[in-house]
C-alpha cells in the first residue's frame, strides 16, 4: 500500500481538477441530503443520456422484381427492379374511389336542361275561375302539375367538377399499379414497336401473347396500353395506333396522361421501360 504522504496527496488532488467531469452528478449542498436537479442546460441525471431520433428502417428492401417482355412475342427478355413504393404499395380502395369518382365527374359535360315556368310554352290565362267551382284553384297551364307544364327544381346546365389532393390522387394511382403487379396483371415491355399496321395481324398477336380471348368465347379483349408519346417516339408508335383503334376493348393512352379509372376498367395493363421510368419518377414517394 501506498503510503499517505504529502507528495501523494497533492498528486491525488491534482487527478481530481482534471478528472473528466462531462458524466452526470447528483449536487447536494453542504450538511444536506436533498438533491438539486442540474439545469436544463447541462448535462444531468434528468437528460442523460442525449435524446437521439428514433428512425423507422423496413425490413424490406426499397425494390421488387418484374419480367421483362418481348411486345411481339410475349418472351421474357430480362428481370429488373422496380420501386416498392409504387408497385407493392398498400391497396387504398377508399382513395381509388375517391380518385374514380373524381375523374368520372371531370368528364360529364353537364349539359342537362329542363325548361321552367318562364320558358314552357302556354298561356298564363288563368284556366278557371277561383271560386264556384268546388275545384282546386289554379293559374296557368304552365304550373308543374298539369301535362306540358314546367318542371320544378329540374336540372340546368352546370359543371359537375370537383376537387381532390394532388398527393391523394398519386396514392389512388399506386394503389391501382400495385393492384395490377400483385393480380400478374402488369405486362413491362421494352418497347411497342411493330412492324405491321393492319388490325388483323394485330389481333392475333394479341391472342398469341394470351392477352386476348380466343375468338370462339365472343368476349373482347380488355387491354390497356400505356406507352410514353415523346415527339421522336411518335412516329415510331404509328403502326400501333393504327392496328389499335378498331379492336373493342383495346386503348391506347400516353403515359403522361395516366388515369386510374381506365387502368382499372382493363384486365391487362401494358406499358415500355420509358413509361415505367416515368412513372416511377413521378409516384415515388419524397
Amino acid at each position: 500500500q501506498t503510503p499517505r504522504t504529502a507528495t501523494n496527496v497533492l498528486q491525488h488532488i491534482r487527478g481530481l481538477a482534471t478528472a473528466d467531469t462531462s458524466a452526470p452528478s447528483i449536487l447536494r449542498p453542504i450538511g444536506s441530503n436533498r438533491k438539486i436537479a442540474p439545469s436544463a442546460g447541462e448535462i444531468g441525471v434528468l437528460n442523460w443520456p442525449p435524446a437521439q431520433g428514433v428512425v423507422a428502417v423496413s425490413p424490406l428492401p426499397e425494390t421488387v422484381q418484374a419480367w421483362m417482355m418481348d411486345f411481339e412475342t410475349n418472351n421474357p427478355l430480362d428481370i429488373i427492379d422496380v420501386q416498392r413504393s409504387v408497385f407493392a404499395a398498400p391497396i387504398r380502395t377508399d382513395i381509388v374511389h375517391r380518385a374514380v369518382t373524381y375523374e368520372r365527374n371531370m368528364k360529364r359535360q353537364g349539359t342537362h336542361n329542363t325548361r321552367t315556368r318562364s320558358e314552357v310554352r302556354g298561356s298564363t290565362r288563368k284556366v278557371q275561375p277561383q271560386k264556384g267551382l268546388g275545384k282546386a284553384r289554379h293559374g296557368t297551364r304552365r304550373a308543374p302539375q298539369f301535362v306540358g307544364g314546367a318542371k320544378a327544381h329540374g336540372p340546368v346546365p352546370r359543371s359537375h367538377e370537383t376537387e381532390i389532393q394532388r398527393k391523394v390522387w398519386l396514392m389512388a394511382l399506386r394503389s391501382v399499379l400495385s393492384a395490377k403487379y400483385a393480380q400478374d396483371q402488369l405486362v413491362i415491355v421494352d418497347n411497342m414497336e411493330i412492324e405491321s399496321h393492319k388490325t388483323s395481324d394485330f389481333a392475333r398477336m394479341l391472342r398469341h401473347n394470351g392477352w386476348s380471348p380466343a375468338v370462339s368465347t365472343g368476349r373482347h379483349p380488355s387491354i390497356m396500353m400505356l406507352p410514353l408519346m415523346e415527339p421522336d417516339t411518335v412516329t415510331a408508335l404509328d403502326n400501333l395506333e393504327l392496328a389499335s383503334r378498331n379492336i373493342p376493348g383495346v386503348s391506347l393512352m400516353n403515359a403522361g396522361d395516366a388515369e386510374v379509372y381506365e387502368i382499372l376498367r382493363h384486365d391487362y395493363l401494358i406499358m415500355d421501360r420509358k413509361a415505367l421510368d416515368l412513372l416511377q419518377g413521378i409516384l415515388k414517394p419524397m
